[in-house]
């Protein structure tokens, strides 16, 4: 009996450490592989504390959610970190053994003495800077760079593109394109920190003001990286990374490897195969077989550790599968194809023919100018102040119009609503000492007109019915269709309407009618989404009396019902009242199952009647959008059953990148809108 139970009782001791040891060791794993996912990038964000406006600090944290995402896309993770908090990080001080490699300064005006001190630590052991924009004193003597003046731009189109003159940089390209408004002015006071590239006007004329410099330390970029042309960006960011440290080049090949077969909707080769034979174009197949060819040819070069030669091969590769890709899929002549353009010019300001052409020799039928804000017209306007581009180029709907219907293409103007950005000086402070403009729950004006005042919804209505009844536009695209937050507008001309609305004597304003604290929040979030239901229904009787067959359209917030409480937008109201033709929510977004999800659930919702024409964000801010995922998202509207879709925004980087994409097959033939 004593051995039996001696005998279990070793058997059980075994078993128990045999399983410690395994957890240990399984601990230790996961130990190392936390390690080595540890990101190898850190970016420094601005702080407040260091004397930054609140301002410059959130546009910096909008720079380096950027920056991440194109660290991402070529195999990177990077540490976000507040320089108030990242003088006290382990990795960041002298004595850590893993240091990180390359530091961002995305946007840094200004540093604090502790922080100087930490990048001149950093530099010291090796660690490379990539600084954007600005340039404080202490970066530049690290950078050997002197900061001369920040310039905004004299003439339209000055800081268009960039050029680039620096062979020694494996795969860096010979352009690209950044229509910058501004830079920082800087000079090398080194000679081993040289000018890589230099900025160009519209023309392809130089300027004279270097764009990137770079030396032993780092790169200093003039401005920032801005989502125009970004595909080309994220190459020459991967080209930069892999100079400095040469040991990123192994995980950037990687990840172009990896990426080969992700396209559109498609993620394998196997599947892209039997796509491009359900096609059965015969240039595809022919490019599909090159595409494989080359990913044969990339995965030996990753191979034989010849990094470059991967990378290279392997965007070779995906260069062809793409094209495979967008000549399998068939066009769709019943659906609407749209392009909003920000720009009120079209893509080459003076040219609407150029343009419209343009539109539809790619298989666009639509196209949606903004000619007007609250406060602005892009018209011979007798209702809203004049812009500057109606002085420099005339009548841009008029332009527009005549170019458009030339080429079957249909007009909806685009007209901001209350939103007052662009106005006149003196035509807002006009608005604000009349009471017309918004208030915040803090009392702070807001360059908005307030719904609830009766003198601007009949602005409104002007200024549309004026457009109407001068020009022959198909219809009216209403943007800005909402309160500019949950926190506006609580005007005294609001305190008062709403009570006299709800029959109740209201003291505590606003607090008593803030969304989610207030007593009276619910009954006030009903009242603001009526002031603003209210404009769109006088909008439809009106232009429909003058017009029977005007279309009206809306740009909405894709999150639907949130966007009635957080700024008052009840779409889904307006389309089953009958006031909207069709809507486009604004469904920017990278994530296939995002986009997804929300248009499943506005088809869901919406009455049959009504089409969607989902927006598709190729060029919204901070997209990373490539033109296969322009057309993979156009693939799932299709699928999901929309009556068709919207890209924003129309400017020459679409026409360089995404209209060639759409013309091989998505617009192959013209199409007529359908309703």
């Amino acid at each position: 009996m004593f051995f039996e139970v001696f005998h279990r009782e070793k058997l059980w001791f075994k078993t128990f450490s045999t399983t410690i040891i395994f957890i240990v060791i399984c601990w230790i794993g996961t130990l190392t592989n936390v390690l080595a996912q540890q990101a190898d990038i850190a970016i420094l964000l601005p702080s407040t504390a260091s004397g930054v406006p609140e301002g410059d600090v959130n546009y910096a944290r909008s720079v380096s959610r950027r920056f991440v995402r194109m660290l991402k896309s070529i195999g990177f993770s990077a540490d976000q970190l507040e320089e108030t908090s990242a003088v006290n990080a382990p990795r960041l001080q002298d004595t850590s053994s893993n240091p990180y490699r390359l530091i961002i300064l995305p946007l840094n005006p200004k540093i604090t003495l502790k922080t100087a001190s930490l990048l001149q630590s950093h530099v010291a052991r090796g660690g490379k800077l990539f600084v954007t924009y600005n340039l404080a004193d202490e970066v530049a003597s690290l950078l050997n760079l002197r900061s001369i003046k920040w310039l905004r731009q004299e003439t339209s189109g000055q800081f268009a593109s960039i050029q680039f003159d620096a062979p020694e940089i494996l795969g860096i390209p010979k352009s690209v394109r950044q229509a910058s408004w501004n830079i920082t002015v800087v000079e090398s006071i080194d000679p081993q920190t040289k000018i890589i590239g230099q900025w160009h006007n519209a023309e392809g004329e130089p300027t004279g003001y270097p764009a990137f410099l770079m030396g032993e330390v780092g790169v200093f970029f003039s401005h920032v990286f801005l989502p125009d042309d970004i595909r080309t960006k994220t190459q020459l960011l991967a080209a930069l990374l892999g100079h400095l440290v040469p040991e990123f080049q192994h995980a950037i090949a990687k990840r172009e490897l990896e990426a080969i077969t992700t396209i559109g909707h498609i993620n394998s080769l196997d599947t892209l195969t039997k796509f491009v034979g359900y096609g059965g174009v015969s240039e595809a197949k022919q490019a599909l077989q090159s595409g494989k060819t080359l990913t044969t040819q990339a995965r030996t070069e990753y191979a034989s550790k010849d990094y470059y030669k991967a990378m290279t091969a392997a965007r070779e590769s995906q260069d062809a599968l793409s094209k495979a890709y967008f000549l399998s899929h068939l066009s769709d002549e019943t659906e609407g194809r749209a392009l909003w353009n920000h720009s009120g010019l079209g893509a080459y300001p003076g040219d609407w023919e150029r343009s419209a052409k343009e539109l539809a020799d790619a298989g666009i039928n639509m196209i949606l100018p903004n000619m007007a804000w609250g406060g602005l017209a892009h018209y011979d306007s007798s209702v809203l102040p004049q812009s500057a581009k109606f002085t420099k180029y005339g009548d841009q709907i008029a332009q527009c119009v005549e170019a458009a219907h030339k080429h079957k293409l249909e007009v909806h103007v685009w007209k901001i609503t209350w939103n007052l950005e662009g106005a006149p000086k003196e035509f807002v402070e006009e608005l604000r000492n009349s009471g017309r403009t918004q208030v915040s729950a803090t009392g702070d004006p807001i360059n908005w007109l307030c719904p609830s005042n009766p003198e601007n919804v009949l602005l409104e209505l002007n200024a549309i019915t004026e457009i109407v009844q001068n020009y022959d536009v198909d219809g009216i695209h209403l943007d800005y269709i909402r309160y500019p937050g949950s926190r506006a507008c609580y005007c005294e001309e609001c305190h008062k309407r709403f009570m006299l609305a709800t029959r109740q004597h209201i003291q505590e304003w606003p607090a008593s009618v803030l969304p989610r604290t207030g007593q009276h929040g619910k009954a006030y979030i009903e009242w603001r989404s009526q002031q603003i239901t209210r404009l769109v229904r006088l909008i439809h009787k009106r232009t429909r009396a003058i017009k029977s067959d005007i279309k009206i359209s809306t740009a909405v917030f894709g999150a639907y019902p949130d966007c009635v409480t957080s700024i008052g937008q009840d779409w889904i109201a307006w389309a089953k009242a009958g006031y909207v033709d069709f809507v486009c929510p604004m469904n920017y977004t990278e994530d296939t199952k995002f986009f997804t999800d929300l248009l499943e659930n506005q088809l869901a919702l919406m009455p049959k009647d009504v089409a969607i024409y989902p927006g598709i964000g190729a060029t919204a801010s901070n997209s990373l959008l490539t033109p296969d995922a322009v057309v993979g998202q156009i693939h799932l509207v299709r699928f999901l059953g929309a009556s068709g879709w919207t890209i924003f925004d129309y400017s020459s980087n679409i026409s360089d990148t995404i209209l060639p994409a759409i013309q091989m097959g998505v617009g192959k033939r013209k199409a007529e809108p359908v309703h």
